[in-house]
């Protein structure tokens, strides 16, 4: 038996829940540039303390990640994913009653930074680990495309939700529409194959026995982090995603400094998303296919290439288009990569503990990105200084990081 029969359907159903919760978690950060420009017209903050909400949010799933990460390895997925699920909504439905931009931070804080966490990349790679060993990358880049399509529908729709209702009753309706979104979800998930007597791609018992066996060992934290190819991971993973965070999260504003309208700039959000739905589905047929390393390098020099085209971003409309396209087609892969690589270099024993350790690390990068691209602008009125960085960092990581990168555990011999 293999994945695609019939037999195995509930492991698919599992990549399309996955599918589902990430279209919502990417939702949060890709739409914060929509929602960021009530917010200063109501509160007047500074454009760094306005995007302080992103970094308040990545502090605490920093903290938060190797806990939940650690638990997600031992408890059911499915609860957690349910109470990830109530806490964005309720997040939401909270933003739409705040009275100042202080109140706006607590509700990033205490609400959706663990929603993010429990709904994330970190959660879907643990039940997708767990489901496929042999079509792991596919699955894995079918339901990671759900990044790309979040960042495509949510922006246009909260806009839309914005000019119809204002933007407290437009927080409230998302609210509900993340509730009609997240619950079948969460009904969909199963934790582990084993409780429908199935293993991991529909294989039989024989092929399943050689699966487990090449699930890696036991590791302690110590372990994991003692782990060389750890801090290159985390290096590379820190730099692409800290730089697109920092770019999404400005790229409204970045959009009305050059005289776009309000519509046209949150198309902008669903250009860089669409064609990180694009670059992800084409991830699902490479992955599986090709060497991981090679998609490191794409990855690394295809963002420092979006980066470099954003330098010409006072070249218009058509300019910032282009540099976000770039960035999201193939910066954007490095999202499913640090899936796929985890459980493969830990072992999906730990993928969760491993995926914790690692999001808390890549998350500490993200803390300075959308307020250090605000305090650029507000001391040299460009953003040109922080792309010519990112830039160069990328660069730097194609050529001396990505191609030393060990894709197996540590005390297991190489595939």
């Amino acid at each position: 038996m293999t994945g695609t029969d019939a037999g195995f359907a509930p492991g698919w159903r599992q990549v399309w829940a996955g599918l589902a919760f990430l279209t919502v978690t990417t939702m949060i950060a890709t739409s914060y540039s929509v929602i960021a420009v009530p917010l200063g017209e109501q509160f007047h903050p500074t454009r760094m303390v306005l995007m302080m909400a992103m970094t308040v949010m990545a502090a605490m799933s920093a903290l938060l990640a190797p806990l939940l990460g650690w638990l997600m390895d031992r408890r059911s997925l499915r609860t957690m994913l349910g109470i990830g699920s109530a806490l964005i909504a309720l997040g939401y439905l909270a933003l739409g009653h705040v009275a100042s931009f202080a109140q706006v931070l607590v509700v990033f804080a205490v609400l959706i930074a663990p929603a993010n966490v429990l709904i994330g990349p970190v959660a879907i790679t643990v039940l997708l680990s767990r489901w496929f060993v042999r079509q792991r990358g596919k699955a894995l880049g079918i339901a990671i495309s759900g990044i790309g399509l979040g960042g495509f529908v949510f922006p246009p729709l909260i806009q839309q939700l914005l000019n119809h209702f204002g933007w407290r009753g437009a927080m409230q309706a998302l609210a509900l529409i993340l509730v009609v979104v997240l619950a079948p979800a969460v009904l969909a998930v199963i934790d582990h194959p084993r409780e429908r007597g199935l293993h991991a791609d529909g294989a039989d018992a024989d092929v399943a026995a050689a699966q487990a066996r090449a699930e890696g060992p036991e590791l302690p934290w110590r372990g994991i982090l003692s782990d060389p190819s750890f801090w290159l991971l985390a290096l590379v993973v820190s730099i692409v995603t800290a730089g697109m965070k920092g770019t999404v999260t400005n790229l409204m504003p970045i959009a009305l400094d050059q005289h776009v309208g309000k519509d046209a700039a949150s198309l902008l959000i669903s250009v860089y998303s669409g064609s990180a739905f694009i670059g992800k589905l084409g991830f699902a047929w490479l992955a599986d296919r090709f060497d991981p390393r090679r998609l490191l390098i794409a990855s690394l020099s295809g963002f420092a290439l979006g980066c470099a085209i954003m330098l010409k971003a006072d070249a218009g409309y058509v300019a910032i288009a282009l540099g976000v396209g770039v960035i999201g087609l193939l910066g954007g892969l490095m999202v499913p990569l640090q899936s796929l690589l985890t459980p493969r270099i830990f072992g999906a024993r730990v993928a969760g503990r491993a995926g914790g350790a690692l999001s808390m690390v890549t998350l500490v990068a993200l803390l300075s990105t959308p307020p250090l691209f605000g305090a650029i602008f507000d001391h040299t009125g460009s953003y040109f200084a922080i792309f010519v960085v990112f830039a160069g960092l990328a660069v730097a990581a194609a050529l001396l990081v990505a191609p030393r990168m060990r894709l197996h555990p540590r005390d297991l011999p190489s595939d």
